[in-house]
């Protein structure tokens, strides 16, 4: 769906409030992160079907030139059409800005399962304004699908609005949990609490799994402490126009200077009821 087409979606969706013909500065912002997803999942798609070359950072993590390319692709084009705004990205990363927005990007979100040739990666487009994310996209590469919210605008997938299932009961809840071996130290013993609830489990979903949290087929996402602020404040407007909450797990809202274990919930009681659970464990009661 082109850009334009997915604004008119987003403002007239029933979920927000603009009903102006003329496109606002958010929207003309939405419009251009719906731009750099398609040409990112065009790239990572063709990356993804070749032969993927896999080098390693100094801190061990996995990189491939789709992410250099696509990042240095959108830095250039946000570059030349916003030039005061900031860019934080995984990496090239901090340019900072004279204006009040900061575009944060992952170009391969889930590098470890791109380079190794599973499904479950997404190129993450976020855009905050003072610090606090209010364009998100989660873009699906393989599957030509994409999550698209904006503050007060709802979440679009694949051209429909979704929204989060509304859950409110922790026994009945569908629960993704990120990889085992991110909950260390203080969070072990709450990811272990949550993962012996819930009536349905599943693990390693990555950004995907917050994605399916807005259309109602997750319950709950539990991350460890190995996030930083790239792979988290896409997740936020998707999570929270579709109805859903999302925070660290002190129940903080997240920003630009997030970083660590985040959960977010199909409702703000089973949320609070998580945070409970998650606090527990830290304090080890």
């Amino acid at each position: 769906m082109r850009p334009f087409a997915v604004i008119r979606q987003l403002q007239w969706s029933g979920l927000g409030p603009s009903r102006s013909l003329k496109m606002s500065e958010l929207d003309n912002i939405l419009s251009a992160a719906i731009e750099l997803a398609e040409i990112s999942s065009r790239h990572a798609r063709n990356a993804w079907l070749g032969d993927v070359a896999v080098t390693y950072k100094a801190d061990g993590s996995s990189l491939t030139e789709a992410d250099l390319t696509i990042e240095a692709t959108w830095r250039e084009r946000i570059q030349r059409q916003f030039p005061t705004h900031g860019i934080l990205g995984e990496e090239y990363g901090s340019d900072t800005g004279a204006s009040a927005f900061t575009w944060v990007l992952d170009p391969i979100d889930g590098t470890r399962q791109f380079g190794t040739g599973l499904l479950n990666f997404a190129s993450l487009i976020s855009v905050c304004r003072d610090g606090g994310p209010v364009v998100g996209i989660i873009d699906l590469p393989l599957l030509g699908a994409r999550y698209v919210a904006a503050e007060g605008r709802g979440t679009i997938f694949d051209g429909r609005p979704v929204r989060s299932s509304g859950q409110r009961k922790i026994q009945t809840a569908k629960i993704s949990l990120a990889n085992p071996e991110s909950f260390t130290g203080g969070v072990a013993y709450g990811y272990e609490r949550l993962r012996s609830s819930g009536s349905l489990k599943v693990f390693d979903g990555g950004a995907p799994a917050y994605g399916s949290l807005s259309r109602g087929l997750i319950d709950i996402c539990l991350n460890g402490t190995d996030l930083d602020a790239y792979d988290i404040c896409a997740l936020c407007p998707v999570v929270t126009e579709a109805g859903g909450v999302i925070s660290d797990w002190a129940g903080h809202p997240l920003t630009m200077a997030a970083s660590g274990a985040i959960v977010a919930s199909a409702s703000p009681k089973l949320h609070a009821f998580v945070l409970e659970m998650l606090g527990d464990g830290v304090n080890g009661r």
